[in-house]
Protein backbone atom coordinates (compact mmCIF):
# COMPACT_ATOMS: atom_id res chain seq x y z
CA UNK A 1 0.00 0.00 0.00
CA UNK A 2 3.24 2.17 0.49
CA UNK A 3 4.30 2.14 -2.66
CA UNK A 4 1.18 3.11 -4.32
CA UNK A 5 1.57 6.32 -2.11
CA UNK A 6 4.79 6.85 -3.28
CA UNK A 7 3.94 6.57 -6.94
CA UNK A 8 0.48 8.63 -6.46
CA UNK A 9 2.52 11.79 -4.64
CA UNK A 10 5.51 11.58 -7.91
CA UNK A 11 2.75 11.92 -10.15
CA UNK A 12 0.81 14.96 -8.31
CA UNK A 13 4.43 16.12 -7.93
CA UNK A 14 5.02 16.01 -11.74
CA UNK A 15 1.28 17.09 -12.40
CA UNK A 16 2.57 20.17 -10.16
CA UNK A 17 5.83 21.14 -12.02
CA UNK A 18 4.27 20.91 -15.34
CA UNK A 19 1.70 23.18 -14.63
CA UNK A 20 4.06 25.75 -12.77
CA UNK A 21 6.28 25.53 -16.19
CA UNK A 22 3.62 26.08 -18.42
CA UNK A 23 2.73 29.28 -16.09
CA UNK A 24 6.60 30.15 -16.64
CA UNK A 25 6.45 29.85 -20.01
CA UNK A 26 3.31 32.19 -20.51
CA UNK A 27 4.83 34.72 -18.24
CA UNK A 28 8.40 34.87 -20.10
CA UNK A 29 5.99 35.03 -23.58
CA UNK A 30 3.88 37.79 -22.49
CA UNK A 31 7.15 39.37 -20.87
CA UNK A 32 9.00 39.31 -24.10
CA UNK A 33 6.00 40.50 -25.53
CA UNK A 34 5.39 43.53 -23.50
CA UNK A 35 9.08 44.75 -24.50
CA UNK A 36 8.96 43.98 -27.86
CA UNK A 37 5.74 46.84 -27.81
CA UNK A 38 7.41 49.23 -25.84
CA UNK A 39 10.17 49.18 -27.63
CA UNK A 40 8.42 49.48 -30.95
CA UNK A 41 9.34 48.86 -34.36
CA UNK A 42 13.08 48.68 -33.27
CA UNK A 43 13.40 44.99 -31.68
CA UNK A 44 16.43 43.81 -33.24
CA UNK A 45 15.34 41.08 -34.95
CA UNK A 46 14.23 41.33 -38.97
CA UNK A 47 10.69 41.77 -39.59
CA UNK A 48 11.06 38.23 -41.64
CA UNK A 49 11.99 35.82 -39.12
CA UNK A 50 10.62 37.58 -35.99
CA UNK A 51 7.40 35.44 -34.36
CA UNK A 52 4.25 37.66 -33.86
CA UNK A 53 1.79 35.67 -33.91
CA UNK A 54 -0.83 36.44 -31.23
CA UNK A 55 1.08 39.49 -30.26
CA UNK A 56 -1.37 42.30 -30.79
CA UNK A 57 -0.06 45.99 -30.65
CA UNK A 58 -1.88 48.53 -29.20
CA UNK A 59 -3.36 51.12 -31.22
CA UNK A 60 -1.04 54.25 -32.54
CA UNK A 61 -3.31 56.58 -30.71
CA UNK A 62 -3.06 55.46 -27.43
CA UNK A 63 0.29 56.72 -26.55
CA UNK A 64 0.03 59.79 -28.31
CA UNK A 65 -0.92 63.10 -27.73
CA UNK A 66 -3.49 64.75 -29.76
CA UNK A 67 -2.81 67.38 -31.89
CA UNK A 68 -4.78 70.22 -30.27
CA UNK A 69 -3.59 69.35 -26.88
CA UNK A 70 0.05 69.34 -28.41
CA UNK A 71 -0.14 72.86 -29.13
CA UNK A 72 -1.52 74.20 -25.94
CA UNK A 73 0.54 73.15 -23.26
CA UNK A 74 -0.90 72.87 -19.65
CA UNK A 75 1.84 73.25 -16.81
CA UNK A 76 -0.32 74.35 -13.61
CA UNK A 77 2.41 75.31 -10.72
CA UNK A 78 2.56 73.49 -7.74
CA UNK A 79 0.28 75.11 -4.64
CA UNK A 80 1.35 76.62 -2.21
CA UNK A 81 2.17 75.17 0.95
CA UNK A 82 3.49 71.67 2.17
CA UNK A 83 2.48 68.00 2.96
CA UNK A 84 2.36 64.88 0.68
CA UNK A 85 1.70 64.68 -3.10
CA UNK A 86 0.46 61.53 -5.16
CA UNK A 87 2.74 61.47 -8.29
CA UNK A 88 1.25 59.57 -11.13
CA UNK A 89 3.95 59.78 -13.94
CA UNK A 90 7.83 61.71 -14.56
CA UNK A 91 8.39 62.16 -18.25
CA UNK A 92 10.68 64.10 -20.17
CA UNK A 93 8.20 65.33 -22.52
CA UNK A 94 6.81 68.39 -21.80
CA UNK A 95 3.98 68.00 -24.09
CA UNK A 96 3.27 64.16 -22.84
CA UNK A 97 2.93 65.90 -18.82
CA UNK A 98 0.53 68.13 -20.31
CA UNK A 99 -1.43 65.51 -21.63
CA UNK A 100 -1.55 63.78 -18.50
CA UNK A 101 -2.77 66.78 -16.98
CA UNK A 102 -5.80 67.58 -18.88
CA UNK A 103 -6.20 64.00 -18.30
CA UNK A 104 -6.68 63.72 -14.51
CA UNK A 105 -8.48 66.98 -14.77
CA UNK A 106 -11.05 65.42 -16.40
CA UNK A 107 -11.45 62.35 -14.33
CA UNK A 108 -12.03 65.12 -11.64
CA UNK A 109 -8.51 65.71 -9.96
CA UNK A 110 -6.31 68.51 -9.75
CA UNK A 111 -3.11 67.95 -11.18
CA UNK A 112 -0.13 69.89 -11.16
CA UNK A 113 3.43 69.76 -12.81
CA UNK A 114 6.41 69.61 -10.70
CA UNK A 115 9.98 70.45 -12.87
CA UNK A 116 13.02 68.65 -12.01
CA UNK A 117 16.15 68.75 -13.68
CA UNK A 118 18.87 65.92 -13.26
CA UNK A 119 22.12 66.20 -15.03
CA UNK A 120 20.97 68.68 -17.39
CA UNK A 121 17.99 66.71 -18.01
CA UNK A 122 14.43 68.46 -17.17
CA UNK A 123 11.63 65.88 -15.88
CA UNK A 124 8.29 67.09 -15.48
CA UNK A 125 6.24 65.28 -12.73
CA UNK A 126 2.64 64.81 -12.88
CA UNK A 127 0.74 65.37 -9.17
CA UNK A 128 -2.07 65.44 -7.59
CA UNK A 129 -2.75 67.31 -4.43
CA UNK A 130 -1.39 68.80 -1.55
CA UNK A 131 -2.35 66.55 1.27
CA UNK A 132 -1.81 67.40 5.17
CA UNK A 133 -1.22 63.81 6.30
CA UNK A 134 0.27 60.89 4.37
CA UNK A 135 -2.87 58.71 5.09
CA UNK A 136 -4.87 61.01 2.60
CA UNK A 137 -2.47 61.01 0.07
CA UNK A 138 -2.68 56.60 0.74
CA UNK A 139 -6.05 57.25 0.30
CA UNK A 140 -5.62 58.45 -3.09
CA UNK A 141 -2.61 56.25 -4.26
CA UNK A 142 -5.09 53.43 -3.67
CA UNK A 143 -7.90 54.58 -5.37
CA UNK A 144 -5.58 55.30 -8.51
CA UNK A 145 -4.51 52.13 -8.35
CA UNK A 146 -7.79 50.72 -8.06
CA UNK A 147 -9.78 52.94 -10.98
CA UNK A 148 -6.75 53.07 -13.50
CA UNK A 149 -4.20 50.25 -12.68
CA UNK A 150 -1.20 52.76 -12.48
CA UNK A 151 1.70 52.31 -10.01
CA UNK A 152 1.76 56.39 -8.34
CA UNK A 153 3.17 56.86 -4.83
CA UNK A 154 3.31 59.37 -2.58
CA UNK A 155 6.31 62.49 -1.60
CA UNK A 156 6.62 64.38 0.19
CA UNK A 157 6.48 68.20 -0.91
Amino acid sequence: MRPNRVLVLLFLMSLLAVGCSDKQDDAAKLEQEMRQMEQGADTGIPAETADTSGVTAPPADVYAVPEEEASELVMPSRPAGSGFAVQVASCEDPEYASHLVQLFSERGYEPYVAVYTIDGQDFYRVRLGLFESKAEADRLKEELVDKYSIEPWVDQE
